[in-house]
């Protein structure tokens, strides 16, 4: 968390020739000094710190060669190079203050993706950017990396014979050589697309198929400088894919949820009484119904919003005329029931959707009224209504 924002003002920064040079912060954090002078620079003593009310001291005898570099973790550890902060890849302020308190450097970075980092091209100088990847320890060079800011493809759930357009935005278009679309369907040997300028986005499209299976594809931007980023950031190793899909989808409804809870049906899975959030399910088949691999989400135009685990079908499967309660209480290692995000009182979307992203079934509500749910007049009935006692895991009355 950064300073108060008038105090940043009126706090001089006096250079000493050392920088804070690069920071990486999504995953596991860090921030890279480094030293301009011609001669080693002992900092023991020196402060670093996203918070001015917790600023973290380095040890004693710490020094940074001539024109070298330091890593300093951001990891809460507090010991040696691991400071007692992380940084948030929404973006902060880091500080850097010398032994008598005196600030020498600091650095607003932008939100940053993983694989990007943010530092100072060359080493030192005043210029900072975006770099789609990293330089831990070593010299940033003269120039950075073009950086993917987003990607997105349209439709967003594909059905065969349907071209796929996808798209790409940099964090600045500026210094590129070429972007390419690297394809490939059920395993095949990857095709390569040059994608296109258009406005402010690249983009290039998949050609459609006519079997079903999977499509994975990944982006390699590079640089005029010859370097290369990818999306995602360990691409070839790992790929976005979509489904091409004709199962016929699962006989399974939203049945009721409740997303103002302060005292109903406690969870108990973090070792105290938790009142999340919670959405039912209902299976109106005759056939049991294992959700694993399935996805969750409470915004009807982001299908994959959360996945169902596939390692525990015990947990995961509805008998015909059962229920399955899952919490969503943003706490996804309590367990395979439980979501990675919360439903909003002030109203929104609630959706279940099949592997490959089509609807099951969403249902989009307004305002709610604590701890009242809302919820199929009877278990798999067109119409709604509110429950003054809520009944999760259990039939509606």
């Amino acid at each position: 968390m950064s300073c108060d924002p008038k105090e940043e003002a009126i706090t001089p920064v006096v250079e000493e020739g050392l920088f804070i040079n690069e920071i990486y912060a999504s995953g596991e954090d860090w921030i890279e000094l480094y030293n301009s002078l011609e001669t080693s620079k002992d900092i023991g003593g020196y402060f670093i710190y996203d918070n001015a009310a917790t600023k973290y001291k380095l040890p004693v005898a710490t020094t940074i060669p001539a024109k070298g570099f330091l890593v300093l973790l951001c990891n809460d550890l507090a010991t040696g190079l691991n400071t007692n902060f992380k940084l948030t890849s929404g973006g902060e302020t880091v500080y850097l203050e010398n032994a008598q308190g005196v600030l020498i450097d600091r650095i607003d970075f932008p939100a940053i993706s993983n694989g990007q980092s943010y530092g100072r091209y060359p080493d030192g100088s005043s210029n900072l950017a975006v770099s789609g990847n990293t330089t831990q320890g070593i010299s940033n060079g003269n120039s950075q990396t073009p950086a993917v800011l987003t990607t997105s493809r349209l439709p967003i759930v594909p059905s065969l014979s349907q071209n796929v357009s996808v798209a790409v935005n940099l964090v600045s278009n500026f210094g590129v050589a070429n972007v390419k679309l690297f394809y490939r369907f059920n395993g095949g040997s990857y095709s390569t697309l040059v994608m296109t300028l258009s406005g402010s986005a690249y983009i290039a499209e998949i050609p459609a198929q006519s079997t079903t299976g999977k499509m994975e594809y990944y982006i390699e931007v590079t640089g005029t400088n010859g370097n290369k980023s990818y999306e995602p950031a360990s691409a070839p190793a790992k790929v976005l894919d979509y489904l091409l899909n004709i199962d016929v989808l699962p006989l399974l409804v939203i049945n009721e949820f409740l997303a103002y809870n302060t005292s109903c049906c406690p969870d108990t899975a973090g070792g105290v009484n938790e009142f999340d959030d919670w959405i039912e399910i209902y299976n109106i088949g005759i056939q049991p119904v294992n959700i694993g691999g399935m996805y969750l989400s409470d915004n009807k135009n982001n299908p994959f919003k959360h996945k169902i685990p596939t390692d525990n079908p015990a947990a995961t499967t509805l008998a015909p005329g059962g229920y399955l309660l899952l919490r969503a209480d943003n706490t996804p290692n309590q367990g395979p029931l439980h979501l990675d995000f919360g439903l909003s009182n002030a109203g929104e979307d609630v959706g279940l959707f099949y592997i490959d992203g089509r609807t099951i079934d969403v249902y989009t509500f307004g305002a709610q009224s604590e701890n009242i749910s809302f919820g199929r007049v009877t278990d798999g009935a067109t119409t709604w209504k509110s429950f003054a006692a809520p009944t999760p895991g259990k039939t509606n009355q």
